[in-house]
């Protein structure tokens, strides 16, 4: 079969509607298409054929019946050498990631969610996009000077195989591109929405720098970010050769007015969405070598027509999490402080999972494709998040390592050594992703052996194979190895826990999710309950509003007999209960008489010195 090529189209800008002109020379009888459910780095089934709106057939030149198979399958009839071309609109609409989305301002075009592939055939491929006027284009080529032509209203794009094609997002629109300051002037920026201010990007270059000097080598010559800046843009999706972030331009906004006053503290509140914009960039960067090239054994090369079965999500994406923000610490682009902060605030929202209890790691990686990604109202009480538990198993196991051997590198030689003993030896810098996948991926065992090795134990004891095993409450008194404390903030007294968490809908209260064994959960509160109105026994009612909860709550005392007015599937009744008593925030400090060696640990471990505010 000749090269199958792709013409892409905005007939309908405020339709939200991407026309696809698919051409391609027939190989026998019968020509099937297909689409894939899934995208990797997301994991769960999305059935991105759903959202193709009309398809229609010729072959040579004549019209041809087209029919639907399966739910992400097509067919028609054909005869060996025929030119076959297949035109059909695709919905997208949706600010994500991992999803298409079109407006008159710009086109990301998501591969999976676009592209009906010919059964059977694997490359090459040639994606050609008309632009609308003021519209630029550009993607996540890995050879962007030899894969990309760019022409007055015309952009093209060749992709060797079915993994590039599908792993080399495009966005089209009113973009600003731009590369980083030195030493990351490989690094492209390509940004959609609202402009990153300029001291953004010294910033995230030194991170981008510390991320590749964290592994033993770079695995590719280019590497470029698509920034989606608008309000509700979220997230961050790996790819071979680039990441696609969505920011809210709320985040720097509070940093770029302190900067232009002249007052930034790197300590204040300010700073925080920046750090946030940070920590995405380096996340999703680390997934360069971790899980797109050093990456669990069933994910790649990929099923896109069904789930891809992992218990090793905690290692690809918890160790990421871990050093997401551990990286930006090493950066010197975040205060020791706001850094400690930050996983004190992890390690409250594992306490706050009732979950981390029930799931271990390895079943919440086996179980991301119907819980992680497919929350319910009882998720938090059943489940645990393989991100924030990972991170902070990692962080756990990088304490245990730096312990038994102290002139060690922790928990980064075991990732360095994981790397040289699986894909490091691979070239990976071209357009094609044979040699990428080429590697048939790890297991936790290969883990677990290089881990045995740097603690000088030689196997891992099974109190360390719990953590991922087994549902294990974690114990982080380890902490003051590097000279640090995990301790609790006072709480005032009086302040009560409700044990349930609230939505906002138009101003009214509705019960989100109700914590296992809580006071709420044995007086029958539930999960979707509208509430009315809140009283200490005997006391007056008081209107409860999503806007004013807290001050409702202040009304009431720990252990107290209380009431809640509540509707129910419009009936109203009143639960009685006593709320339980408000905890402290967790929060890490430094050991003010901590000793020298001590000190030294935490110095190697952050990259900083032990005097950095």
């Amino acid at each position: 079969m000749d090269l199958v090529a792709y013409r892409i189209t905005f007939p309908q800008p405020g339709a939200h509607l991407v026309h696809v002109r698919l051409e391609l020379t027939a190989g026998g009888e019968i020509c099937q298409l297909w689409m894939p459910a899934w995208s990797p780095g997301s994991y769960v089934l999305r059935e991105y054929a759903r959202n193709v709106r009309s398809i229609a057939a010729t072959v040579d030149d004549a019209p041809r019946e087209i029919r639907k198979i399966a739910k992400d399958r097509f067919e028609l009839a054909s005869q060996p050498g025929e030119r076959i071309v297949v035109d059909y609109s695709v919905y997208a609409h949706d600010l994500s990631v991992r999803t298409a989305h079109h407006d008159a301002s710009h086109a990301y075009l998501h591969p999976p969610q676009l592209f009906l592939v010919p059964e059977g055939y694997a490359g090459p491929f040639r994606v050609a996009v008309d632009l609308l006027p003021g519209w630029s284009a550009i993607s996540l080529a890995a050879d962007p000077a030899r894969q990309e032509r760019h022409s007055p209203g015309r952009f093209e794009l060749d992709l060797p195989d079915l993994d590039a094609l599908f792993d080399t997002p495009i966005e089209a629109g009113l973009l600003a591109v731009t590369t980083l300051p030195a030493p990351c002037e490989h690094v492209r920026l390509a940004v959609w929405g609202e402009p990153l201010p300029e001291f953004v990007l010294p910033r995230l270059a030194r991170v981008v720098d510390q991320v590749e000097r964290f592994w033993p080598a770079r695995p590719y010559d280019h590497y470029t970010f698509l920034v989606h800046a608008a309000v509700g843009a979220r997230g961050g999706l790996e790819h071979l050769s680039g990441s696609v972030l969505g920011v809210e331009p709320d985040w720097w906004a509070p940093a770029a007015r302190r900067i232009q006053a002249g007052t930034l503290d790197r300590d204040d509140d300010s700073e925080a969405g920046v750090y946030d914009l940070l920590e995405l960039a380096s996340h999703e960067l680390f997934h360069a070598w971790n899980v797109k090239r050093l990456r669990p054994l069933a994910l790649g090369p990929f099923d896109y027509g069904r789930e891809n079965y992992t218990r090793e999500l905690w290692i690809a994406e918890g160790f990421t999490s871990y050093y997401d923000g551990l990286l930006v610490l090493r950066s010197g682009e975040i205060s020791v402080k706001a850094h400690l902060q930050r996983l004190a605030d992890s390690i409250a929202r594992l306490r706050d999972t009732p979950g981390r209890l029930v799931q271990s790691l390895e079943e919440s990686s086996f179980d991301a494709w119907i819980k992680l990604y497919r929350p319910q109202d009882d998720s938090p009480n059943a489940s645990v998040s393989y991100y924030l538990k990972g991170s902070l198993v990692a962080l756990l196991l990088d304490l245990w390592l730096r312990e038994l051997q102290p002139s060690g590198n922790g928990l980064d030689a075991v990732l360095a050594e994981l790397w040289r003993r699986g894909p490091g030896d691979r070239e990976t810098r071209g357009p094609s992703t044979t040699n990428t996948y080429s590697y048939p991926g790890f297991r936790v065992d290969a883990l677990e052996q290089i881990l045995g090795e740097k603690s000088g134990l030689a196997e891992v004891p099974g109190a360390i194979r719990a953590l991922w095993s087994r549902p294990t409450e974690l114990d982080f008194t380890g902490l003051a190895l590097l000279g640090l404390r995990l301790s609790e903030k006072p709480v005032q007294p009086g302040l009560v826990d409700p044990g349930f968490t609230i939505l906002d809908r138009g101003g009214s209260a509705w019960v989100e999710f109700v914590r296992t064994d809580s006071p709420a959960e044995r007086a029958g509160l539930a999960s979707g309950d509208e509430l009315l109105a809140a009283r200490r026994q005997d006391g007056s009612w008081l209107r409860v509003r999503a806007a004013r909860a807290a001050r409702v709550w202040d009304h009431l005392q720990p252990g107290a007999p209380a009431e809640l007015l509540v509707s129910r599937r419009e009936r109203v009744s009143t639960i009685s209960l006593a709320f339980a008593a408000a905890r402290g925030a967790p929060q890490i400090e430094r050991i003010a008489d901590a000793d020298l060696a001590a000190r030294g640990r935490f110095e190697a471990w952050s990259g900083r010195r032990w005097s950095d505010s």
